[in-house]
């Protein structure tokens, strides 16, 4: 109830029935547990990215794919965590590098889609339609958590689909 201010490593370790000292032996401080987390959360991400870079095919089912499983990731508790990273990131320098990598790692992985999409697109026009996709799949997802909205939900699916298309669409016209 008090937030990120108010837990502490003592407190995680008797929620997860250990000793303090055993906790802290592998992450001396709060942040070094968060930043743990978050960092494993990126690495996930990254795994879930990684399925849609193989190469060329059914851009339309790629993009769709893609996009779900994104706003399911980013709607859930994943979703939360950022949220929480971005707050800390206002007052904290670890925090806003650990913002900014992630960022630009997911803006990386949505220019590397894109160009697998459309090989033949200049690389700055590339790099612009990734920040407006990644617009788009952050919108949605907040949409998602602050409706409420659970995996496999209506509203989700409904959110899913139609920024899938919006994509689609941008991605046929992009200039």
């Amino acid at each position: 109830s008090d937030g990120y201010a108010g837990v502490s490593l003592r407190m995680i370790a008797s929620k997860l029935e250990i000793s303090v000292g055993n906790l802290q032996y592998y992450f001396p401080t709060k942040d070094d547990l968060v930043e743990a987390i978050i960092t494993r959360e990126t690495q996930n991400l990254t795994n879930m990215l990684n399925d849609f870079a193989c190469g060329p095919g059914d851009v339309q089912a790629s993009t769709r794919q893609a996009v779900e499983v994104l706003i399911n990731y980013y709607a859930g508790e994943a979703g939360r965590m950022y949220a929480i990273t971005e707050s800390l990131a206002v007052h904290d320098p670890r925090y806003n590098k650990l913002k900014k990598d992630g960022y630009a790692y997911v803006l990386g992985h949505i220019e590397q889609l894109i160009g697998f999409a459309l090989p033949d697109m200049a690389t700055n026009k590339r790099a612009g339609l990734a920040q407006v996709l990644v617009a788009l799949i952050d919108g949605a997802s907040l949409q998602a958590q602050s409706a409420g909205y659970g995996t496999g939900s209506e509203g989700l699916e409904f959110l899913t689909t139609n920024v899938s298309k919006a994509i689609e669409h941008l991605l046929e016209s992009w200039e």
